[in-house]
């Protein structure tokens, strides 16, 4: 039996980059239980041991695959998020097993560009930075390069962009070097640069030969690591003022109609308010109920967050829009108004213009969502090899890694807000400046008239009918009438 649409796997539109191949553009992508399928080739999920999300990408590393998908970053989440849930998560334990004893600096999918000694190292791979070194996975190869280099530093920019394709514009680029051994590696955030180098070029002490071998891993012993939130900015009382000042900024006219006053402003820029902050209010709610810090992460996901915050500001620009539509064709139909009178005042409140004005609001927010997002993803690093750790190991990675995630996670709120305030002062200066004027304009016409043919036509017909009425009473009141 077929089955139904609504159970049919969902497919994708990525830019595909297999492993040793050309990037190929807008790839059908499904992902089913069996496997991941495009074009003619198929993954098992069974077989993927790592999933790597990056900035506008996800890597996925597989026993015998490793391909880049590139597209939509809400598309790209709910496809690694199913890709994991059938994954094998024995084999991505095992990978990490040998690195426990050592201090993880991040793990990233990369694609490394470079040599070692007359031998070519390209591809993408699965980089475990750690205290020691670097270690690269991908598919049957493996590499690791020992602290210290004697080359290490963040490609500006510009250089990137010189050896990058198409898809790796503006990301920056680490560079290292040692011995016969040099090679870039690409798509690490900035963040994880820097944590890189800090350890690069260290000599590492030496490891701890006496340590007895655990039984347990430390995720295995160990409680979860709690969340420790700090105060949002974000709030019922945030919300009031927020609204209070859009308000403010509105020149208000009664002559428009009785109800057009202030409570009615108050009330629609409440809703407003309520629909550009409420992705932001609802993840807060969230991640102080989590009972974990792995918990508030997955409440206030950063890419999740960006397609909620660009749907909510898409969702206000709407909402402005059908308010002020109604408004318009009240008056039209009130005053009598010809429909074309009506469509000329829409102008003042053309989607287009306005969703423009909106999405400004939201790309400024970008710096802030991938500030976090990069520190997200270095504190799920840091949480999961504390569970491969052995149980007396030391979490001040951790710690350091929570605190920094929460400095970011208080920026990017901080920065939400302002964003949402900034946007709805923007559409109390566009009722101000345009749609009340447009509105008043609209009243202030006079309603339409008929044309003079067109009045004598009625008045003909008005006068037949009432001759036909007396002419009917007639017969009845004068004796001899002979009717009609």
């Amino acid at each position: 039996m077929n089955r139904t649409p609504e159970r049919d796997p969902k497919a994708y539109r990525f830019d595909v980059h297999l492993a040793g191949e050309q990037v190929r553009p807008q790839v059908s992508v499904v992902c089913t239980p069996a496997g991941i399928h495009f074009e003619d080739r198929q993954i098992p999920l069974a077989s993927v041991f790592w999933v790597s999300r990056r900035a506008g990408l996800i890597l996925i590393f597989a026993r015998r695959h490793t391909v880049a998908f590139f597209g939509d970053s809400g598309d790209l989440e709910d496809f690694a998020r199913t890709v994991e849930r059938g994954s094998d998560v024995a084999g991505r334990r095992s990978l990490l097993r040998p690195l426990a004893a050592d201090v993880v600096v991040c793990t990233a999918g990369t694609e490394i560009a470079g040599r070692i000694g007359d031998a070519p190292l390209e591809g993408l791979y699965l980089a475990v930075f750690t205290r020691r070194g670097l270690h690269l996975f991908a598919e049957e190869h493996e590499y690791t390069l020992r602290w210290p280099t004697e080359h290490a530093a963040e490609a500006a920019a510009e250089a990137a962009d010189a050896a990058a394709d198409a898809h790796g514009d503006g990301r920056p680029v680490l560079e290292l070097a040692k011995g016969d051994a040099s090679f870039e590696v690409r798509y690490l955030f900035p963040e994880e640069i820097r944590a890189v180098l800090e350890v690069a070029g260290t000599v590492p002490a030496p490891p701890d030969t006496d340590t007895a071998l655990e039984m347990f891993d430390k995720g295995e012993v160990a409680r979860p690591v709690r969340a420790r939130l700090p105060d949002f900015s974000v709030g019922a009382d945030t919300l009031q003022r927020v609204t209070e000042a859009a308000v403010e900024r509105v020149r208000i006219d009664p002559s428009i109609g009785e109800s057009f006053d202030r409570r009615y402003f108050e009330r629609h820029f409440r809703t407003l308010g309520e629909i550009a902050l409420g992705p932001l209010m609802l993840r807060r709610s969230a991640a102080l109920e989590a009972d974990s810090v792995v918990g508030a992460v997955q409440a206030m996901d950063a890419e999740q967050m960006r397609q909620d915050a660009t749907a909510a500001f898409r969702g206000v620009t709407d909402e402005v829009v059908r308010v002020y539509t109604a408004e318009v064709e009240a008056v039209v139909r009130t005053r009598r108004l010809d429909r074309d009178r009506g469509e000329k005042a829409l102008a003042a409140a053309e989607e287009p213009a306005l969703w423009e004005a909106m999405s400004k609001h939201i790309d400024a927010l970008k710096p802030a969502f991938d500030a976090t997002l990069a520190r997200q993803q270095l504190l799920l690093q840091q949480l999961h090899a504390r569970d491969l750790a052995p149980p007396e190991a030391e979490e001040a990675s951790v710690e350091e890694a929570i605190r920094a995630w929460t400095e970011e996670v208080t920026k990017l709120d901080r920065g939400y807000v302002s964003a949402a305030a900034a946007a709805l002062l923007e559409i109390g200066a566009l009722w101000s400046d345009r749609m009340i004027p447009g509105l008043r304009a609209l009243a202030a016409l006079r309603a339409r008239r008929l044309s003079k043919r067109s009045r004598w036509a009625i008045l003909a017909i008005v006068t037949f009918f009432v001759a036909a009425a007396l002419a009917w009473l007639a017969r009845d009141l004068i004796p001899g009438w002979p009717g009609i």
